[in-house]
């Protein structure tokens, strides 16, 4: 083994070593983001609270939106390091990274272990990938199922060697305790476009492997079964409503239109997207592949992007985060195309034009809109926003120094110039996550709540599910005027009183018998007290909020 190498083996793990410090190391700084973040810690909060780890329950009502697996991942994380926002994070951004290295890992097998390290920078160094990978969702955790099946099935098929398919199945199975049927349909739809365009029919009876059939079912019928036992409308629920009607209705009042999708993908992919768009070019891996087995590689890609993309974008439910598992297979496919240039020491597809223009494009719009945006204060948004440009920027604009003499060290060099600049873009996302934190968030409302609350007042939040106050008070909360996505379990007896009408909440905020904590923002006043008088005994007034008690004596004070 030659200097030269070990001195790249020691770049690559130093970089793949910041990246991992980016993705942990600073997921505890900023409160829980509203909505989401505050659901899928509850959830895991009420079990361990509980005890119940079958039936998922937010705000102490039934939820059955979404499977169970998250929820067990979220709560044994707060078994290990505390019930806080770091163990919140960590099982996605653990998915995340571990979705990086199956990604490289794939990669390397077909294209080399140079085009597998830069498609782990690649995928783990993307907008998109890198922010769904540091919120508490369920969107990387499938994500990570989906490249696990997908990369057990094409490393077993072109090693002729069915045991992978094992880890294909348990993958799917672990994936429909994630986020449901999804799981299943997306790899068999990959994979069976892929067999139709290779016309590779064998692949039909070699993926109907019976150990991994009877292994999917031995991982994903237990919990099925047991949460149906314990409540029998959770079948129709959650495979009618929120597969079936969600897919095909506005019933969740999530529908964009068909192209939604398609500008998600050059943003996600920055500070790559220069490369995305040299995909295109004649010279790309893409478009000329060295021989027959590429050229399946890249069919294969192209079906697992093309399906999932195609799926989520006739869905009449579209949120950004459903396509994320796309960037692995085109990471894939970008870091392929990087390797080629390398090995021909020539950027083709006018990669780094791109490159530069796009992030000049992007650089532009986000400082102008730390002025005009309205939503932030320049002063604190600024130096976020100038970060992330330099971080964009200086990567192509260094590779095009580099590389004005040619040579293929030189385009190495080049190449890692850029990820460590997309390092620097990546991590000052941070400083946007710092401002959502104090934006988007409920701990600082739900501080001053715990400082002021006394044990017999009931929580009680007007209009609006703000998911993170049962989190961070540890309290149920009565909810006003929204139901939302708690409204099945309200219509259960557990539900009965905790969600009441306007009509019904005002005589008791008026009673003498009941003690309320009252959360409303400022704007909604007069929709809950019609003549804008609120009759509370003290206010708390919080940035868009206010905090009222109703019936707060002054000896209660003391």
């Amino acid at each position: 083994m030659d200097d030269s190498y070990k001195k790249k083996k020691l770049i690559v793990f130093a970089i793949a070593a910041i990246i991992l410090m980016v993705y942990f190391v600073p997921l505890g700084w900023h409160g829980l983001l509203e909505p989401d973040e505050g659901r899928y810690s509850e959830i895991p909060r009420e079990m361990v609270e509980t005890g119940d780890f079958v039936t998922p329950r937010l705000n102490y009502v039934k939820y059955f939106e979404k499977p169970v697996l998250l929820y067990w991942m979220n709560a044994a994380s707060f078994m290990a390091f505390g019930e806080n926002e770091f163990a919140a994070r960590f099982p996605t951004a653990l998915s995340g990274v571990l979705g990086v290295l199956i990604t490289a890992l794939l990669c390397a097998s077909i294209f080399g272990k140079r085009a597998g390290a830069i498609a782990g920078a690649v995928t783990s160094l993307s907008l998109l990938y890198f922010a769904i990978g540091t919120i508490t969702l369920t969107d990387m955790p499938l994500s990570l199922f989906i490249t696990a099946a997908l990369a057990a099935f094409y490393i077993g098929h072109i090693k002729n060697d069915r045991r992978w398919f094992l880890a294909f199945y348990a993958s799917v199975a672990l994936g429909l305790l994630t986020k449901g049927l999804v799981a299943i349909v997306l790899p068999g739809g990959i994979i069976f476009w892929y067999i139709i365009f290779t016309k590779k029919w064998r692949l039909i009876l070699d993926a109907l492997y019976l150990p991994g059939i009877a292994l999917f079912f031995v991982i994903a019928v237990p919990w099925f079964y047991m949460v149906s036992r314990e409540n029998p409308d959770f079948l129709y629920f959650f495979f009618v409503r929120e597969h079936f009607l969600r897919y095909t209705t506005k019933i969740h009042s999530r529908y964009e239109p068909f192209w939604f999708f398609i500008p998600m993908i050059p943003v996600g992919l920055m500070p790559w997207t220069g490369f995305f768009f040299s995909l295109f070019s004649k010279e790309s891996v893409l478009r000329s592949p060295s021989d027959k087995d590429m050229k399946d590689a890249n069919i294969f890609l192209l079906s697992w992007f093309t399906v999932i993309f195609v799926f989520f974008s006739i869905s009449s439910s579209k949120l950004i985060p459903y396509i994320v598992p796309c960037f692995p297979p085109l990471a894939i496919l970008i870091a392929s195309d990087i390797d080629r240039m390398i090995e021909r020491g020539k950027w083709h597809g006018k990669a780094l034009i791109f490159s530069i223009v796009s992030g000049g494009l992007f650089s532009a719009a986000l400082i102008v809109y730390t002025f005009v945006g309205g939503k932030v204060d320049p002063g604190e948004a600024l130096p976020f926003a100038l970060a992330i440009s330099a971080g964009l920027l200086a990567g192509p604009l260094l590779a095009l120094f580099i590389t004005r003499k040619g040579g293929r060290a030189a385009y190495e060099k080049a190449v890692i110039a850029i990820s460590i600049s997309a390092v620097v873009y990546i991590a000052a996302h941070y400083g946007v996550y710092d401002i959502m934190g104090k934006t988007r968030s409920t701990k600082d409302i739900s501080e001053v709540i715990m400082k002021e609350k006394l044990p017999d007042e009931t929580i009680a939040v007007y209009g609006e599910i703000l998911q993170g106050i049962p989190f961070y008070t540890k309290q149920r909360v009565m909810l006003i005027d929204s139901m939302g996505e708690l409204e099945f379990g309200a219509g259960k007896p557990e539900g009965e009183g905790w969600f009441p009408t306007n009509k019904e909440f005002f005589p008791e905020w008026m009673s003498k018998e009941k003690k309320f904590v009252l959360v409303i923002e400022k704007e909604r006043i007069r929709s809950l007290f019609k003549d804008g008088n609120t009759y509370e005994t003290k206010k708390v007034e919080h940035d868009d909020y206010l905090i009222l008690f109703n019936r707060r004596l002054k000896e209660d004070e003391k």
